[in-house]
């Protein structure tokens, strides 16, 4: 797919534990910026201070005195 297996074995081994390291590095990035997105909302939908549309649409906002706003 990416042509490494056109390389001699070092190469190819080098470049494959690169392109593994790559592909943690783009999913701990992207699951990591997903749980601060959707963390909160699932949180007070779990907590009860939400209903799940609300959260979906972004309708219940945390305020500042741990409340909600509807």
């Amino acid at each position: 797919m990416f042509g490494i297996e056109t390389l001699s074995g070092n190469a190819q081994a080098a470049v494959l534990v690169g392109i593994v390291l790559l592909e943690a590095l783009v999913l701990y990035v992207g699951y990591g910026g997903l749980e601060t997105w959707l963390g909160p909302r699932f949180r007070r939908v779990l907590e009860g201070r939400c209903a799940v549309l609300d959260a979906l649409f972004m309708r219940c906002q945390a305020t500042e005195n741990g409340g909600v706003d509807r």
